[in-house]
């Protein structure tokens, strides 16, 4: 019985020990962890920024400021802080085939602790292009 206290006593200062040693490190790996789910969503946001301005823009009668509006709408609701947005062609026309946008952010800007992780000229972006509905809609005065 007296080994097993001798033991104990002797354990106890290396606990501690380790404990300090193991603290820093774990903290350190779920702040990482933390941070690089930030920069999946930050990217995966974009990405859908993208592509609901897109789709905002498929309409044939829709116009570049829908277009715009509904990529903001949808990167205030998510976090993205000043996103630079590009939309091709500008003004969209009853004969624009095709949309094309590109929604792009610094994570620096948009981060928790990014920042640390990406320089500043860092830039997460999507582009996304799709058909507008003028293919399959004859528009007068085309020949289609």
């Amino acid at each position: 019985m007296k080994i097993a206290h001798r033991f104990g006593a002797r354990r106890r200062g290396a606990t501690t020990i380790e404990f300090a040693f193991c603290v820093p490190i774990m903290l350190t790996v779920v702040f990482a962890l933390v941070e690089f789910s930030r920069a999946l969503q930050l990217q995966q946001s974009v990405r859908q920024a993208a592509f609901e301005g897109a789709r905002a823009g498929v309409d044939l009668d829709a116009t570049t400021s829908d277009v715009t509006n509904a990529a903001n709408t949808v990167a205030g609701i998510v976090g993205i802080a000043k996103p630079t947005i590009t939309i091709t062609p500008d003004p969209l026309t009853y004969l624009s085939p095709t949309i094309t946008v590109t929604v792009s952010t610094t994570p620096a800007r948009s981060g928790w602790f990014l920042l640390r992780f990406f320089n500043k000229s860092s830039v997460i972006s999507s582009t996304i292009t799709l058909n507008r509905e003028v293919q399959s809609v004859s528009v007068p005065g085309t020949g289609s």
